[in-house]
């Protein structure tokens, strides 16, 4: 009986550090992704952004796509280095996105 709890015991400690480590890693994950959408906001100094994004999974190493769209319709794409913290290549204002003025 004794060796039975202390398995079960050992399996609950175990599950529950594998779920604390698993939050851990999310939550520095997400402060990341937030961090290079903050970068990327404060680089292309827009007033008038509708909306911003970017992908949580690199494309290639430590690069991650994103965008940025204007109160205008603009979209500005863009592709941001996770280790350096730089732009690394911009996708210019060519595309335009329909922007209705009312929701309803």
């Amino acid at each position: 009986m004794k060796k039975i709890l202390k398995i079960g015991v050992g399996a609950l400690v175990g599950v529950s550090l594998a779920v604390g480590m698993t939050t851990l890693y999310q939550k520095r994950k997400d402060r990341n992704i937030r961090r290079l959408l903050t970068l990327a906001k404060q680089h292309f100094m827009f007033d008038d952004i509708l909306t911003s994004w970017i992908m949580t999974d690199p494309i290639l190493f430590q690069i991650h796509e994103g965008g940025i769209i204007r109160s205008d319709g603009t979209v500005v794409t863009f592709e941001i280095d996770g280790d350096s913290l730089r732009i690394v290549e911009t996708f210019g204002e060519e595309k335009k996105v329909d922007i209705a003025d009312d929701y309803s």
